[in-house]
């Protein structure tokens, strides 16, 4: 690995159109696979919220249900047309890690070794897979990095309003980036030698850009009573098992051959004077969210730049060998990070022991069906006062995106942002419900019978697999009153 002072900054645009076939390439395979099984929960879910549009919600703020409406309307509300936005998130993913290559004084070798490297990577490849937050999360993050990239480089401090712009941005879809951005601030208190890119007015204009975004998911929040804190506190019980799991984590979702890379490239970083600042954010925000217990993809947006800096690190390194390795690497992780695999192999090998979500795709459509057999077993008179409820948001956003069409009523949640969104009509008094235990229906209802248990019919084990769909009835107390202790932040 050679050690070398960065290049200054190179001109915006990137003109090497093999990065472009790159790009094109991560963009294509992800729109092959979009299809294959179905939605996950947290999409349905987006699909839900978006339909409820509003400043903010109790687990997210309103950037991702807003591209999760506007994409349902302009693609027919399909899934394919969902999963378009994700994959032009990973093309995105590439272009600008190939842009922080060349920024960093990378060659055309260096930037495609970034680019193969970025569209290998198995995090991105999973995540960029699905619209959840974490892919306008990771775009975002790339976006505020390359604006750091070019501050450091180029010393112009007229680069601080892209950071605060995108950091911005990036807080409308999660609060994710703001360890990057407290993490870039230790970074320039460690970094002499950056301090003087501190004394601009243009810090000033971003830190009031970056604020005035973010405000109105804080401003929903206090006007709420702060319900993303209860989601936190509920996430902090898996703080344990997720530290047990972090740094193979680290190594298994980047890809263990990718690993030498962005290592080399955080010491590379660390070496150089001006990039000190970006290395040092990059070793804070992986050790930090491994303190606080955080899930082990949370600081994966900070690898674009470790990619590009290794890259531009192993400059003069053999291009092709290196760019094999990863290609072949990616071909393997792509089975676990994408519905490569018939849906029912899924229940042979253990592909979900590292990416769950593939078995949370499966049987949505289904279990919604089962659902209105119940409902539409029942007598005419008994079905004009019975509303779905559902024990969370996956399974309401489900009956919300199928029920229609199979004639199912309304449904309700106590999960989450469902709860918010208010209890079934008081005329109810009974309700099909999915997925809560009968012992905790009878508090509420004086007669509770099993009408069905779920079964995907592929044995794939998932958190609906083997649901118990129940019909309640003689509901012992208005909703107005049986709302309130209901509720669910998690």
């Amino acid at each position: 690995m050679t050690t070398r002072a960065a290049a200054p900054a190179a001109p915006r645009a990137i003109s090497n159109k093999a990065v472009w076939l790159v790009a094109a390439a991560a963009f294509g395979v992800e729109m092959a696979v979009s299809g294959r099984y179905g939605y996950v929960r947290d999409e349905l879910y987006f699909l839900a919220c978006g339909r409820h549009l509003a400043w903010g919600y109790v687990d997210q703020p309103a950037l991702t249900p807003l591209l999760a409406r506007l994409d349902a309307q302009l693609t027919g509300n399909t899934l394919v047309g969902l999963r378009a936005l994700p994959a032009l998130g990973l093309a995105a993913l590439v272009l600008l890690t190939a842009a922080m290559a060349r920024a960093l004084g990378a060659g055309r070798d260096g930037q495609l070794l970034a680019a193969i490297a970025t569209a290998c990577c198995a995090e991105y490849l999973g995540a960029m897979h699905e619209l959840t937050t974490t892919p306008v999360d990771f775009v975002c993050w790339a976006a505020a990095l390359l604006a750091v990239t070019k501050l450091l480089t180029s010393s112009d401090p007229r680069w601080w309003l892209a950071l605060g712009g995108y950091a911005g941005v990036g807080m409308d879809a999660k609060w994710n980036i703001g360890f990057l951005v407290a993490a870039l601030a230790v970074g320039f208190a460690l970094t002499p030698a950056a301090r003087p890119l501190l004394r601009s007015r243009y810090l000033v204009g971003a830190a009031v850009l970056f604020a005035v975004l973010a405000a109105p998911d804080f401003v929903w929040q206090a006007l709420h009573g702060w319900p993303n804190f209860d989601v936190f506190r509920h996430l902090q019980q898996q703080a344990w098992p997720n530290r047990l799991q972090y740094w193979p984590i680290q190594a298994a979702y980047t890809d263990i051959l990718l690993v030498p890379l962005w290592v080399g490239g955080i010491r590379w970083a660390l070496r150089d004077p001006r990039l000190r600042v970006a290395g040092i954010a990059a070793v804070t925000v992986i050790a930090v969210q491994f303190v606080l217990g955080g899930k082990g993809y949370y600081p994966g947006g900070i690898y674009t730049f470790c990619f590009a800096a290794g890259a531009t690190a192993f400059a003069g390194a053999p291009l092709r060998q290196r760019a094999i390795r990863y290609v072949l690497a990616a071909a393997v992780s792509a089975v676990i990070a994408l519905p490569l695999l018939p849906a029912a192999a899924l229940a042979r090998f253990p592909v979900q022991k590292v990416n769950y979500d593939l078995g949370e795709e499966i049987g949505w459509p289904s279990e919604v069906a089962l659902v209105a057999r119940v409902y539409d077993s029942l007598p005419a008179s008994q079905r004009s006062v019975t509303t779905v409820l559902a024990a969370n948001y996956g399974e309401a956003g489900a009956v919300d995106r199928y029920g229609a069409a199979l004639g199912l009523p309304p449904v309700y949640s106590a999960d989450n942002n469902y709860w918010l969104w208010g209890p079934p009509p008081a005329r109810d008094t009974a309700a099909v419900v999915i997925n809560v235990p009968p012992a905790l229906l009878r508090r509420w209802f004086s007669s509770v019978r099993v009408a069905a248990v779920y079964r995907n019919g592929l044995g794939v084990s998932d958190d609906e697999e083997g649901a118990v769909i129940c019909v309640a009835t003689g509901l012992r107390a208005p909703w107005s009153t049986v709302w309130p202790a209901v509720r669910n932040y998690s």
